[in-house]
């Protein structure tokens, strides 16, 4: 079975807003993978890039807790509404 991607190629729909938030709290990559982490979130090293990037899915838990952390709705990571 192929993997879901986007019209653009992209393997989740989320990575370009996770950049901007991540980007307006003035944090790395690695910083923000950090904080996730102390929220349950278990990723390795670079996940961040490569969810950004839209080389990676993003499970629903992780969804839930990127949505926890930077205080938006699921349908704005997902659809970029509110």
């Amino acid at each position: 079975m192929k993997h879901m991607r986007t019209e653009t190629g992209s393997r989740n729909l989320v990575g370009p807003r996770v950049r901007i938030l991540r980007q307006a709290r003035g944090l790395s990559q690695e910083k923000l993978m950090a904080q996730l982490q102390l929220m349950g979130m278990d990723a390795e090293r670079g996940v961040i890039k490569r969810i950004e990037n839209g080389t990676r899915a993003v499970s629903d838990l992780e969804l839930r807790v990127l949505a926890r952390y930077f205080h938006v709705s699921y349908e704005y990571l997902i659809d970029g509404t509110e």
